[in-house]
C-alpha cells in the first residue's frame, strides 16, 4: 500500500514538474520552447535579430536531422539541462560539449556545402583537415 502511494506521488510529481516546465513544448520545433529557461532569453533574443532568422530555427543547428538521432538528442539534452539547472549553480555561460559542436558543425555543412569549394579558409583547417565553421562564424546564428 505504502509503495503504491510512493508510486502514485512520484508520478503525480513528475506529471507536475512536466506541466510547470512546459515539458510538452520541448517536443515542438519552436524556438520560443528553448528560451522556458531563463538562462536562453538573451540567446533566443540573439537569434530573433540574427542572420538566420528568417531560414533556421534552433533545431536546424542544434540536433541532427535524423528522426531517430533528432529525438535522441534531445532526450539527452534535456535531462543534462534538466540536471544541471536543478542541481548545479546556473552558468553565466553556456558552452557546447564536443557533441553538440559536431553537431552544429555537421548542420552547417548540411546548409552550405555548396560554399565550401570557393571558401579559403575551408580546406586545411585544424588537424583534421577539415572546415570548422564555428571557429570563424561564432556568432551566426545568435551573439552569445
Amino acid at each position: 500500500m505504502a509503495s503504491t502511494a510512493l508510486l502514485g506521488a512520484a508520478i503525480g510529481v513528475g506529471i507536475m514538474t512536466f506541466v510547470y516546465a512546459k515539458g510538452g513544448s520541448y517536443l515542438s520545433n519552436q524556438p520560443e520552447a528553448c528560451a522556458n529557461c531563463h538562462v536562453m532569453r538573451e540567446v533566443l533574443h540573439d537569434w530573433q535579430v540574427g542572420d538566420h532568422h528568417h531560414v533556421a530555427v534552433c533545431n536546424d543547428c542544434h540536433v541532427p536531422q535524423g528522426a531517430l538521432s533528432k529525438w535522441a538528442i534531445k532526450a539527452l539534452n534535456g535531462a543534462h539541462h534538466s540536471y544541471a539547472f536543478t542541481f548545479l549553480e546556473t552558468p553565466v555561460t553556456i558552452r557546447a560539449g564536443a557533441l553538440s559542436r559536431k553537431i552544429v558543425q555537421d548542420n552547417c555543412l548540411r546548409c552550405h556545402a555548396a560554399l565550401l569549394p570557393s571558401h579559403p579558409e575551408a580546406t586545411g583547417y585544424g588537424k583534421s583537415g577539415e572546415a570548422n565553421c564555428v571557429k570563424c562564424h561564432r556568432q551566426v546564428g545568435h551573439f552569445h
